[in-house]
């Protein structure tokens, strides 16, 4: 018998669970090791003969979680589980949860009997004491509230926040829609006064080119004119043909140089029309531009935001004593304590 080879079991294990104080709860780990893998786990090699000749449990302390975080501003609901298993523990009842994190199957895989035949280690202070239990249960809600998060995206610019379930890809197209929105309504807004004066130009400059065709055949015709007065002149004086007044052919040289004149008027008016339209037309793509530059800046002032629970959203779903299981295996001669349950 095991008892006969002062095995740990026969030393440190008991047929007789220790009972727990009222309002303790005990849960019992499930043995998700197989025999070779306990021997792995160990890191020893495991013999041929080696055999599982009891389940030993020792206590720990099994803590979990379901945490809710909302934040309608910010875009978050997400929902984080949150679980320690602790081995070690100070008899005063202090505990570094982050030092503990559980990494063990699912807990709904966790038991509520234990393994038949099993033997169980000694329970000592604080998982047999109710007082210190309780205030190691508010100790491991309240490291949940001051240490649980979830991060969100935030550019408070363009007012667009997102949660973690929001990719990097969604988020930066959402604000470069709303900086595109943004930039041309300020667009619009502050070149309004520069596109009518824009508009008042283009109207005096197509008016003034349709003056300008005008004048344009106005000087053709007088110089037609004028050319048939000279020869008609010059031929009456000569005695051919009717007389032409000297009087009439100044007068339709006049009428003729007055038609360059309106012309040349009309081509100075342009070019000045074409200069305004040309220095409106710089400010207003100077402004336009100054105002796409900043948006764009916008785009990528992006800052992550920390989104804590509330005290009220952290629900400790399971606190109390957890057994874990062990193998106690006789091999080559000599018996062993390996993990049954564990990391998976």
């Amino acid at each position: 018998p095991i008892a006969n080879r002062q095995s740990p079991v026969a030393n440190n294990g008991s047929l007789t669970k220790p009972s727990l104080p009222a309002g303790i709860r005990e849960y019992f780990l499930p043995q998700n090791y197989s025999l070779p893998e306990a021997f792995q786990c160990a890191k020893k090699s495991m013999p041929a003969d080696a055999k599982i000749e009891a389940i030993l449990y020792r206590p720990t302390l099994l803590a979990a979680a379901q945490i809710r975080i909302l934040d309608r501003k910010y875009g978050v609901d997400s929902e984080i589980a949150k679980a320690a298993l602790v081995e070690t523990l100070d008899r005063r009842g202090i505990v570094r949860w982050e030092d503990f994190p559980y990494a063990g199957p699912p807990l709904d895989k966790v038991e509520t009997m234990p393994a038949p035949g099993a033997r169980f280690a000694a329970m000592e202070a604080p998982l047999n004491d109710s007082k210190l239990m309780s205030a190691l249960q508010k100790d491991f809600a309240d490291w949940l509230f001051r240490s649980a998060e979830v991060k969100a995206r935030a550019n408070l610019a363009l007012k667009i926040f997102a949660g973690p379930d929001v990719s990097q890809a969604e988020f930066m197209r959402a604000c470069a829609d709303a900086a595109r929105e943004a930039r041309d309504a300020e667009i619009a807004k502050k070149t309004a006064a520069i596109d009518k004066k824009i508009k008042s130009v283009e109207d005096k400059l197509l008016r003034e080119e349709r003056e300008l065709r005008q004048d344009e055949e106005e000087l053709r015709n007088r110089n037609i004119e004028t050319g048939l007065s000279g020869v008609e002149t010059v031929a009456g004086l000569f005695g051919i043909g009717r007389k032409k007044s000297l009087s009439t052919s100044v007068s339709k040289y006049r009428m003729a140089q007055n038609a360059k004149e309106e012309v040349k008027e009309s081509l100075d008016a342009i070019a000045q029309f074409k200069k305004e339209l040309a220095a409106l037309e710089r400010e207003r793509e100077d402004i336009a531009k100054e105002i796409s530059d900043r948006w764009g800046n916008v785009v990528n002032d992006i800052e992550e935001v920390s989104v804590k629970p509330k005290k009220t959203d952290i629900f400790v779903d399971l606190f109390g004593v957890a057994w874990k299981p062990h193998y106690i295996v006789r091999a080559g001669g000599e018996t062993l304590e390996l993990p049954a349950f564990g990391e998976e």
